[in-house]
């Protein structure tokens, strides 16, 4: 009986391990769309200074270069997929019902005007920080936290400074972390 229970402990154990081996495989996932968001978010805070009326260009070109990028990330890692525990397909739902989240957000942010960056802040903070909590990775949990004070500090800023504190979350939330997770792949 105890040697079935130490089995079970052990089963357990190794079940979590390759749960998070699996969780560092999608850090390019956080630095592509880290990447993405820093990047437009940048590029449209500094044509806003400039005074051009095409300031979100950045978005127009980086997200769907994201889009492309993850697609072919998806496809590659359907070929050496393997059989995904409960918290990864967890995890899995809510990432894509973060991404219709997201949308509708975006889609409807000539309604929620100034306050849409705050939204989309406090969503990437939820996220991360169930994403790090599922697997104690403390990285997502301080990004998440950086986010929550970014939303905050966003509801009292202008628009503009509102792009640097978007930047900035992604930054905490996915860029440093899926580096992380990439240099932790790495070494396991």
């Amino acid at each position: 009986m105890e040697n079935s229970a130490q089995q079970n402990l052990e089963l357990i154990a190794t079940m979590i391990k390759q749960a998070q081996r699996r969780f560092y495989n999608d850090s390019p996932y956080y630095i592509l769309w880290g990447s993405a968001v820093f990047l437009a978010s940048l590029v449209q805070y500094f044509l806003i200074l400039k005074g051009n009326s095409l300031n979100g260009l950045g978005w127009a070109i980086f997200i769907p270069a994201a889009l492309v990028i993850q697609l072919f990330i998806i496809r590659k890692q359907k070929k050496e997929e393997q059989i995904k525990t409960a918290v990864e397909s967890l995890l899995v739902s809510m990432w894509v019902a973060f991404g219709i989240s997201i949308f509708i957000i975006l889609l409807f942010s000539f309604k929620l005007q100034e306050l849409t960056y705050p939204i989309v802040l406090c969503l990437y903070a939820f996220c991360t920080f169930i994403a790090g909590s599922a697997f104690k990775i403390k990285a997502f949990i301080f990004g998440a936290v950086a986010c929550w004070i970014f939303a905050i500090t966003a509801f009292f800023v202008s628009f503009e400074n509102q792009l640097l504190l978007l930047a900035a979350g992604v930054l905490f939330a996915f860029i440093i972390p899926g580096v992380i997770l990439r240099s932790n792949e790495k070494t396991h």
